[in-house]
């Protein structure tokens, strides 16, 4: 699993944008650690990154891309 910081560089997202992402149910980690609150994702998740990361720049609106 990747952490948070290292899923941004990858994916191109600030860990801004993927906290909001998260909140909004867009892009969930997939795994927090209970003691520390580090959020980890697996590689797998890049491909739903890249997908919301180019609806955004097409002007999609969360809702829409929910």
């Amino acid at each position: 699993m990747i952490k948070i910081g290292e899923f941004s560089k990858l994916s191109h997202l600030t860990i801004k944008a993927l906290r909001f992402y998260e909140k909004e149910g867009l892009l969930i980690p997939e795994a927090i650690d209970e003691r520390n609150g580090y959020r980890y994702y697996q590689t797998s998740q890049l491909e739903n990154a890249t997908k919301i990361k180019a609806y955004r720049q097409l002007g999609l609106t969360i809702e829409e891309i929910k």
